[in-house]
């Protein structure tokens, strides 16, 4: 291998070295919130350490820096913290939108984040009919009761169907693992 090949190869492969980046950045969209709102990045377990704020403009807000793991945090409003949005903080763009409570945020960008955010939109969609069902079930009958109570039951298990076949399907990952060590399947009764 000649010297100039030799030089080339090493520029080539430091290029692909540098390439590889552990650089993230969060866009966020916040329509709801007022221009000087903090918003908070901190982790989401305990300890809850806080990452960074940033102050809401223009109804956005933004945050960058370096991560070589990735870590599940949350992002909320420092003046009413159950406006938030859970997500994980890894390599690459992220996109936060940060709906005032009780309206759900969103988040999206990377693989991972997408694959929660999808989990995250059945679970409220069948949490959302759970939730009729129970206030439909106080304004009748007992037979009814009992009929709308199988059908809460089967909502149950489909949330929980939902988030264990996510957990395994995602094992390998962050996501899956997140899952498999935190949510805990419900015994249900036949």
């Amino acid at each position: 291998m000649t010297n100039k090949s030799f030089i080339g190869l090493a520029v080539a492969s430091f290029m692909l070295c540098a390439c590889q980046s552990d650089v993230y950045q969060i866009k966020g969209c916040a329509t709801q919130l007022k221009d000087g709102d903090t918003v908070t990045l901190a982790f989401e377990d305990p300890p809850q350490k806080v990452l960074g704020q940033a102050i809401v403009s223009g109804g956005t807000f933004k945050f960058a820096g370096t991560t070589d793991t990735t870590l599940f945090c949350r992002a909320y409003l420092n003046r009413q913290q159950l406006t938030s949005c859970s997500f994980f903080l890894e390599p690459g763009e992220i996109t936060i939108e940060l709906n005032q409570h009780p309206r759900p945020s969103r988040v999206s960008g990377t693989q991972l984040n997408n694959q929660w955010q999808a989990l995250n939109d059945t679970v409220q969609k069948l949490g959302t009919q759970l939730i009729r069902l129970a206030q439909l079930s106080t304004r009748t009958n007992a037979a009814h009761r009992q009929q709308l109570q199988q059908q809460v039951d089967s909502l149950h298990r489909r949330i929980s169907d939902c988030i264990t076949q996510t957990g395994q399907r995602n094992r390998q990952n962050v996501l899956g693992r997140y899952i498999i060590q935190n949510y805990k399947k419900p015994e249900f009764r036949d």
